[in-house]
C-alpha cells in the first residue's frame, strides 16, 4: 500500500520581473515547448506514488489566467488554494494549505518554477528508508540565489541558509518533512523569531527550527545538471534554447 504524501506547490510570488521583460502572461502560465510553465513542473512530481496535489496560486493569476480551471485539468483531484492577497515569503504561502496538511501525513513542498530529471519515488524511499525527520536534494554550487544546508561528517544537516551560500550544497527547490506537522511547528517557531530574509520567510530555514528540536534532517545529492531552475525570463530563454539546440540535433542525426 501506498505511503500518503501531501504535495504543496507554493505560487503565489510576485511576477513583477517578467513583466519588465514584456511577458504577457504570468510565470506559472508562461508557455515552453507548447506547454505553461506550471504543468513542466508538474510532470515531474505527477508519478510520485501515494501524492495529492495543493497548489496555493495568487487570486490575479486566477482571475485574469484562469489558472484554478487549468490546474485541474492537469489534476482533477489537486486542492487550489487562492492567496487574497501577496503573502510573506514561499513559507507563509505554503501555511495556506494548513488545512489540507495532514499533520501525521508526509509533506514535500516544492517549487512551481523548476524540472528535475531524477526518480522522486527512489529518493522519498530513500528518506523514509533512513528515517528522516526532514530532508533536501541538494546539487553542487556557490552561487547566492539558491538556499544552501551545511552537513556534518555523517552527512546531516546542521545548517540552513537563504540566498547565502554556507556550504557547497544548494537545494534543488524540494523539502520534505516526515510529518506535516513538523513544518507547521517549525514554520511558526520561524516567524514567531522573526528569522525573515529580506522581509520574507522561506521553506529551506525551517530545518533550523527543526534541528533545535533535535530532529534528523538529510540530503541527497544530484547532478548539477539534474536542476533545472526556471525562476527568471533568462532562465526559461536559456531552456528555450537548449531545446532547440537538442531538436537540431536530433534532426541532423
Amino acid at each position: 500500500m501506498n505511503q500518503k504524501i501531501n504535495i504543496v506547490i507554493p505560487m503565489a510570488g510576485g511576477d513583477e520581473l517578467f513583466q519588465r521583460h514584456g511577458y504577457p502572461y504570468a510565470k506559472s502560465v508562461t508557455e515552453i515547448d507548447g506547454k505553461p510553465l506550471v504543468e513542466h513542473a508538474f510532470d515531474c512530481l505527477r508519478s510520485i506514488e501515494g501524492a495529492r496535489f495543493v497548489f496555493v496560486i495568487r487570486k490575479e493569476d486566477e482571475l485574469r489566467f484562469h489558472l484554478r480551471d487549468m490546474l485541474k485539468l492537469l489534476d482533477p483531484d489537486a486542492e487550489v488554494i487562492r492567496a487574497e492577497s501577496a503573502t510573506a515569503g514561499a513559507a507563509c504561502t505554503a501555511m495556506l494549505a494548513v488545512e489540507h496538511i495532514g499533520s501525521e501525513e508526509a509533506l514535500l513542498i516544492a517549487n512551481g518554477d523548476q524540472l528535475l530529471n531524477l526518480d522522486m519515488n527512489v529518493a522519498l524511499d530513500d528518506f523514509r528508508e533512513r528515517k528522516l525527520d526532514g530532508a533536501t536534494i541538494v546539487f553542487d554550487s556557490v552561487h547566492p540565489r539558491w538556499s544552501f544546508v551545511k552537513t556534518d561528517d555523517s552527512g546531516m544537516v546542521i545548517e540552513a541558509a537563504e540566498k547565502r551560500p554556507i556550504s557547497r550544497n544548494a537545494t534543488a527547490g524540494i523539502f520534505y518533512f516526515r510529518q506535516g506537522r513538523f513544518f507547521l511547528d517549525a514554520a511558526q517557531s520561524m516567524i514567531r523569531k522573526g528569522a525573515s530574509v529580506n522581509g520574507a520567510y522561506f521553506v529551506c530555514p525551517c530545518f533550523n527550527e527543526m534541528i533545535l528540536s533535535q530532529q534528523r534532517v538529510g540530503i541527497r545529492p544530484i547532478e548539477r545538471g539534474q536542476y533545472i531552475s526556471l525562476a527568471t525570463p533568462q532562465a526559461i530563454e536559456e531552456y528555450e534554447q537548449t531545446l532547440s539546440a537538442r531538436r537540431q540535433q536530433r534532426e541532423r542525426a
